[in-house]
């Protein structure tokens, strides 16, 4: 702990009250959500085996409830592992009082070739359905939904990257009215590349660090308008993302209503990409601070996500990194410059010993703030026997927001110990709180159902139309005094992507609430005396 910052640590650690209202329970079995996680390992330490998968909270089939994707890795040719890849899609079958999801994978047909990692899912030709992108090593893989609750391989769609893909999202980059798509690419690892890594002087063999291996370009596509893209990288300003790319989200990080980009990179420099307004980017995170630590180092940055934490009006950046780094927060002041605020916002030391993947800002206990949850696991499987201070499988935590800082909600629920990675928020069971859906490396999923939250909630949904004017969306809830905002977007975490609609805790007996929705195109509808405990879909 670092001199006055950790000083101030502690003294704010002391004032904090003790973490409440934050409560799960792991229900993956009773819910009928079994699943595998495999990496297809054997033996050979292929450093592809121990960086997936993700998970997507996601309304596939357009029932009003959300469906569960689960990403699988698969077999490796050199590993052993055999058959196929084995990503799972389990509808929503969730009746008043029963919970139930069903594995419609092969009737949905489904049936991804590639080496999974992550998943991001939009309306990306425009008829109103999600349709659903994988990222893996080998050949990245669009599918489209054909309304029917089934998918089609979309083999020409001009986004099939051959390069190791990672997390994905997509949004209206350029204002035309289609969504756009951001990749991520992480490192230049090949079968025939794998040298022998891990503890030498004791024999201990395990997976490389991403220093062995240089960094890989990240993809841009623009939309065409017809569900087909053009690579434009280049052309939309992009050309020096070549970072080791984990994590990516489109956000408005600057209030000119057009999303920006923001990539976290693993031991390089991470990107913030302002949009300039007319489709092009340039690289500002070195002038808004958040390209480096508070120390000038680049860090291993894999979850990413953004939201406003303490009610300002204004946007937090938040990171997940390696062990003895600690998670890092970046909290946005005057002239769009972000400072590094992990330790006075509580969440460095709690992080110290753990590595953080899956990413989470969501307002678990309904009381108006948004809390954290953060999904952890060791990318080395041995790494107890040659660092006695950590463990590769690895408590996930939940961070309660006091309004002045985070506290860690240590009896939360999620009592489940893996190696876990993707995470996505989402409210499974149709009870107006979101629960979690947690991916893990090799292991079982976990599936928690949130039995804490106490406070009001209102829950916005902007109807169909051009994918452009859903995606984008920002809603503004006034309630009691407080002002809160959500943006509709895809994807963020890691390798993951949340429910698309617009979650709002509203504390309690404060009466109703006050709804402004704005599009990204500049138009907006206004409504009062909105009833709490309500989903709304809001038409144009």
């Amino acid at each position: 702990m670092r001199g006055a910052a950790g000083l101030a640590l502690l003294l704010l650690a002391a004032a904090l009250p003790a973490a409440g209202g934050v409560r799960f329970a792991e229900v993956a079995a009773p819910w009928g959500v079994d699943f595998t996680h495999h990496h297809g390992g054997g033996g050979e330490f292929f450093m592809i085996e121990t960086m997936g998968s993700g998970v997507a909270v996601v309304d596939y089939d357009g029932d009003g409830d959300q469906d569960l994707l689960l990403v699988d890795s698969g077999p490796l040719p050199l590993g052993g592992g055999g058959g196929a890849n084995g990503s799972r899609l389990f509808r929503n079958d969730a009746t008043p009082g029963a919970v139930r999801f069903v594995d419609v994978t092969a009737r949905s047909g489904l049936a991804p070739r590639l080496y999974g990692m992550g998943v991001a899912a939009a309306d990306v030709d425009g008829d109103e359905d999600p349709d659903l992108y994988l990222t893996g090593f080998g050949a990245n893989e669009l599918w489209l939904n054909r309304g029917d609750g089934s998918f089609a391989a979309a083999a020409g769609a001009g986004v099939e990257d051959p390069l190791w893909g990672m997390s994905a999202a997509f949004a209206d980059a350029d204002g035309d009215g289609d969504l756009d798509l951001y990749v991520t690419n992480y490192v230049d690892f090949a079968f025939d590349d794998n040298p022998p890594c891990g503890l030498e002087s004791r024999n201990l063999r395990s997976y490389c660090h991403p220093d062995v291996y240089d960094g890989l370009p990240d993809r841009f596509y623009r939309n065409r308008g017809d569900g087909t893209f053009e690579e434009a990288t280049a052309a939309a300003g992009f050309a020096g993302a070549t970072g080791k790319g984990l994590g990516v989200l489109f956000e408005d990080l600057d209030g000119d209503r057009a999303p920006d980009v923001y990539v976290a990179n693993d031991m390089t420099a991470n990107n913030l990409y302002h949009n300039r307004g007319d489709g092009t980017f340039a690289d500002v995170a070195l002038m808004a601070g958040v390209a480096f630590s508070d120390r000038g180092e680049p860090e291993a940055s894999m979850g990413v996500d953004s939201g406003d934490l303490d009610g300002d009006g204004r946007p937090e950046i938040m990171l997940t990194h390696l062990d003895q780094q600690t998670n890092a927060v970046y909290s946005a002041g005057a002239q769009q410059f972000f400072a590094d605020q992990r330790y006075l916002r509580g969440l460095a030391e709690p992080s110290f010993y753990r590595v953080g993947f899956g990413l989470v800002f969501a307002d678990f206990d309904q009381d108006g703030r948004l809390d954290i949850a953060v999904a952890n696991g060791h990318i080395v499987h041995n790494i107890d026997l040659w660092d006695r201070g950590t463990t590769y499988r690895q408590p996930n935590q939940v961070f309660h927001n006091t309004g002045r800082a985070f506290a860690e909600a240590a009896d939360a629920g999620l009592d489940v110990v893996r190696a876990s990675r993707g995470m996505a928020a989402g409210d499974l069971d149709g009870d107006g709180d979101l629960d979690l859906a947690i991916n893990n490396s090799n292991e079982a999923v976990e599936v928690y159902e949130n039995t804490g939250a106490a406070g009001d909630w209102l829950v916005v949904t902007a109807a169909p139309g051009a994918p452009g004017r859903v995606v984008g969306t920002e809603a503004e809830v006034e309630r009691g005094g407080a002002t809160q905002r959500r943006r509709a977007r895809t994807a963020s975490s890691y390798l993951s992507q949340n429910a698309g609609d617009l979650h709002f805790g509203l504390g309690a007996g404060a009466g109703e609430a006050r709804l402004t929705l704005r599009w990204p195109d500049g138009g907006s509808r206004r409504l009062t005396a909105v009833p709490a405990n309500r989903r709304l879909r809001i038409a144009r």
